[in-house]
């Protein structure tokens, strides 16, 4: 068995005028192996021009791993009754184990009266109170207690105190044992943990790609999404982007991305992608299914929105895509406001500084006033994400890429504009091992996709468009876990913040040359915050070594700023400066600090201060600027290195 990567797509099209985007996934190509099954397609069919087919170390073997089966309670000695508000028994102690003794009496379960007795151990949260029996009752014995305390007028509900025990969260997709990017604790996402709190329900991500194909092991999790590819000529003047014979429709089916010698202006040639069904399997594929493997969110449903095809895709059709994506309004396009995606995903790009790109800077500007939180690819070229697009629009969460070593994937883009890093792979040759892949949904086709479901297929790719849906995924899990606890849906800065705050030290720190943002994203613990109330953060945040200049305030009011800190940074220094007046500075860890709460503190005459840290954490520092008298024409700076 073999693993399949498509060759990296050309940035530009026929003319540089022409902005293309491509999918970012890195270049070896190789066989799959079935979705179901685990063989091998047959492969002595050549292989399409362009492509070169080597022989690779399979996956062998099919594993099931079931959660642990446990018997049902048989024995109960505790139990959780809650009283009316203002009765008796919940006022006193005594009143509460008179009605509990007179309910085991009536139940015919407490025998000689001095053989059993009760305690009360304390009250819960919520206001019940926690029992205890001197010995156990039996299911039977239990139910019968029960039904004569429910009877009770002053009794608003009542339970045993279930013994409960650690689920083994993992699902029964034959192919899971490949996925060391979902388990592995130092380098993957530690998806199983989060699980036992949120597998996504509730929550839609729209996949900006290459579109989708029907797979059995995706195609529950698929709502309707668009074709905004609006290139379908047959010229470099006006290049089939499209490959499917019209423009922009309602069908976002992949017909393929295959590139050949017939189409000059996209400068290569090579075998079909399905990039956009590997990307959405990444963030949903169906679990618990007994086939294939399982997607980070896999209660979470897929909005497919096809933006590239031949060559790549250009900046106006992904712009719209955005748009119509997170709820705007797309002249000509259906109306998509009730039923939009809370979190976008773009394993796409091109180079160019978003600076320079002001056409996706103001389509991410309006997902982001829409509550969308917009995840994005770093890129592949082992260069500055600074100089791509959209990984440095601001807004975005730009994810680079790690591999099974937990060090920065030898292709990954990295700078200051990377927010997190998630694993991508780090496979440098077809014949690299299982665990140097991100595996995920495919098919066997080489140019038009085979029909599902023979067809489907698993397929081991690597590249930041494979980091980018597992940060996405996690987001889903994050918002539906928010929902669930009684929150309000998360902003997408209190995505950003949560992330950053709940990242993994890499086991490798990228040297300081190639910074890879806070560190590797960490599922469980992510969705573990995610489900605790979010102070708004109304702090301004600090570009390393950029000064803030012209800050001013009264006496007694404090402006909050924070910096983001990569790990593997050596100092931090936080300053203020200049201008009229006297300010004191108060710096705190991840917490926003106040006068009397802080970490770190600089109060002298005048407006010179700093805080200085050596060997920081890596994430989130707060300042917070105090007037000791009221100030004006002050800078304030973080520099690290």
């Amino acid at each position: 068995m073999k693993k399949h990567t498509r060759l990296i797509a050309s940035g530009a099209l026929a003319t540089a005028v022409i902005a293309a985007l491509s999918a970012f996934a890195s270049g070896y190509t190789g066989t799959l192996i079935s979705a179901s099954t685990g063989a091998a397609p047959n492969t002595s069919a050549a292989p399409a021009a362009g492509s070169r087919t080597v022989a690779g170390k399979g996956a062998t073997g099919v594993m099931k791993q079931l959660p642990t089966s446990r018997p049902a309670q048989a024995n109960f000695d505790r139990f959780i009754v809650k009283f009316k508000d203002g009765t008796a028994a919940q006022r006193s102690q005594t009143t509460l184990l008179g009605v509990m003794n007179s309910a085991a009496t009536r139940a015919g379960v407490a025998g000689t009266r001095s053989t059993l007795t009760l305690r009360h151990l304390r009250r819960t949260a919520q206001g019940a109170e926690v029992v205890r029996l001197s010995h156990a009752l039996n299911r039977t014995q239990a139910d019968a207690l029960l039904a004569e305390l429910r009877k009770d007028p002053s009794v608003a509900y009542a339970q045993p105190d279930f013994l409960k025990h650690a689920f083994d969260t993992t699902p029964n997709d034959p192919k899971f044992s490949l996925l060391w990017h979902y388990t592995n604790p130092t380098t993957g996402i530690r998806a199983p943990l989060s699980w036992e709190t949120s597998k996504g329900d509730g929550v839609l991500v729209a996949v900006l790609d290459t579109g989708y194909l029907d797979h059995a092991d995706l195609n529950a999790n698929i709502v309707p999404g668009y074709d905004f590819i609006s290139a379908y000529g047959q010229d470099a003047q006006n290049p089939d982007i499209a490959g499917d014979g019209d423009g922009r429709d309602a069908d976002a089916h992949d017909p393929g991305d295959w590139t050949d010698d017939t189409m000059p202006w996209c400068g290569d040639t090579g075998s079909s992608s399905f990039h956009g069904t590997h990307v959405a399997g990444t963030v949903a594929a169906v679990g618990n299914n007994n086939l294939g493997v399982v997607g980070v969110a896999y209660e979470a449903k897929v909005q497919p929105v096809r933006v590239l095809g031949h060559c790549g895709g250009f900046t106006s059709d992904i712009a719209d895509a955005i748009t119509w994506a997170s709820g705007g309004s797309v002249p000509g396009v259906p109306d998509n406001s009730s039923n939009h995606a809370e979190v976008l995903n773009l394993s796409l790009g091109g180079s160019g500084s978003c600076a320079n790109d002001p056409a996706t800077q103001a389509a991410i500007d309006g997902a982001i006033s829409r509550g969308v939180t917009v995840v994005v690819a770093a890129g592949n070229e082992n260069a500055d994400a600074g100089g791509y697009s959209p990984a440095s629009c601001k807004g975005v969460i730009t994810v680079g890429a790690n591999g099974v070593d937990g060090a920065k994937s030898w292709f990954s883009n990295y700078g200051a504009s990377v927010t997190v890093t998630a694993p991508g792979g780090n496979a440098k040759s077809g014949s690299a091992p299982d665990d140097a892949w991100i595996w995920s949904l495919g098919n066997v086709g080489t140019k038009a996709p085979e029909p599902s479901p023979a067809g489907d297929r698993l397929m081991g790719s690597i590249g930041t468009s494979m980091a980018s849906p597992h940060v996405a995924g996690i987001v889903a899990l994050m918002q539906s876990a928010a929902v669930a606890a009684g929150n309000p849906p998360l902003t997408p800065d209190q995505v950003r913040a949560i992330l950053r705050r709940t990242a993994k030290p890499f086991a490798v720190t990228p040297p300081t040359s190639t910074p890879m943002g806070a560190g590797i994203v960490d599922a469980a613990n992510a969705v573990l915050a995610a489900t605790q109330p979010v102070t708004p953060d109304s702090s301004t945040l600090l570009d390393n070594r950029i000064a803030l200049a012209k800050q001013s305030g009264g006496a007694g009011e404090g402006l909050m700023y924070s910096i983001v800190v990569p790990a593997g940074t050596a100092s931090l220094n936080l300053r203020s400066y200049g201008g009229i007046g006297d300010v004191s500075l108060y710096v705190s860890y991840d917490t926003q600090p106040t006068t009397a709460l802080y970490e770190r503190k600089s109060a002298k005459p005048g407006n010179s201060e700093a805080v200085v840290i050596s060997n920081p954490k890596p994430g989130t520092y707060y300042l917070r600027m105090e007037g000791e008298k009221a100030f004006s024409g002050v800078t304030v700076m973080g520099l690290y290195q």
